[in-house]
């Protein structure tokens, strides 16, 4: 199972916000990650020490477990 760490799905969150909002953050969040807010420490501290590992573990993983490769 995955978590998503956005705010407007917590503590900002609003009956008045439209999918659309909530879609166009979720692809902000994926398309650029913050390691400050972090679901996962551990992974926001590789990101922080070597962002270009943590960007191929990355693929790796969506290889292994999001494309049923």
């Amino acid at each position: 199972l995955g978590r998503i760490c956005l705010d407007i799905l917590k503590d900002k969150w609003s009956p008045a916000l439209q999918i659309r909002t909530v879609l166009l953050s979720i692809q902000a969040l994926v398309s650029a990650p913050n390691p400050d807010d972090p679901l996962s420490e551990n992974i926001a501290k590789h990101w922080k020490t070597n962002e270009a590992e943590a960007v191929e573990t990355a693929k790796e993983w969506t290889r292994l477990y999001a494309t049923g490769a």
